[in-house]
């Protein structure tokens, strides 16, 4: 009885000692954290998705804009899809700039300051309206802290009035938008397919600082990919119309 009793109270403290470890391998093999994605914007569609290797299904077709034409400062042609694989922040500037003292305003300075020496790998494009008449200054110009950071902001331009309108219809598209109108000079968010995730004005700080936060966000949403991630499941509830969210 002695003997039964000495070999009982090991059992009991080498029990303590791992059912909080058994507990928690438990917990981690059979839950999921489940992550908000950012919203989805512009038309959504239903269709057959097909990815090799699994059987078709039906699911929702996220809009993605279309790898729309412009032009670099030497006149040659360029596209959207060359920057496919890497986040980026695109806005319009109108040709009316070129009159103004500053053709590239301080608020955009400062806002692609904020968001390249924030994020490594994140791109910058101001699209303008027209070629300039001459040359623009650079970012290098503008401050020493660009020096490191020039190379990802990058000046672009539209060929005539309707590449224009191209550009607009793509990045303001008519259906699946914010419930307030973003501006058309606005500060979006496009991710490495393409997509719409965001729209932000260039002229107040707090958007700026949404802007940066919704980037390191969708970075996050890259790393915890639900395709392969075990351990991670996005909330696709935002991937749906988000003026009925």
């Amino acid at each position: 009885m002695g003997k039964r009793n000495s070999l009982k109270q090991p059992l009991v403290l080498v029990g303590l000692l791992f059912l909080p470890a058994l507990l928690f391998y438990f917990f981690l093999f059979n839950t999921t954290a489940h992550i908000n994605r950012l919203p989805f914007y512009g038309p959504h569609g239903y269709g057959v998705i097909k990815v090799p290797g699994k059987r078709p299904r039906t699911d929702t077709i996220l809009y993605e804009v279309a790898p729309q034409a412009y032009l670099k400062e030497t006149g040659a042609t360029d596209s959207l899809q060359f920057l496919d694989g890497k986040i980026r922040v695109i806005h319009l500037l109108p040709q009316a700039m070129y009159a103004a003292e500053k053709p590239i305003p301080d608020q955009i300075v400062y806002a692609a300051r904020e968001i390249l020496s924030n994020d490594g790998q994140v791109q910058f494009i101001s699209l303008f309206e027209a070629l300039p008449p001459e040359p623009l200054p650079q970012p290098s110009s503008f401050s020493a802290s660009f020096d490191s950071l020039a190379n990802r902001w990058q000046y672009r331009f539209v060929r005539d009035a309707q590449q224009k309108e191209q550009w607009m219809n793509a990045l303001l598209p008519d259906s699946n938008m914010p419930p307030q109108r973003p501006d058309p000079q606005s500060l979006v968010l496009v991710d490495k397919e393409r997509r719409l995730r965001g729209f932000y004005n260039p002229l107040l700080v707090k958007d700026i600082k949404h802007l940066k936060e919704d980037i390191g966000h969708l970075n996050r949403e890259y790393a915890y990919n639900f395709a392969s991630h075990k351990y991670y499941k996005f909330d696709d509830k935002l991937t749906r119309n988000p003026e009925e969210e």
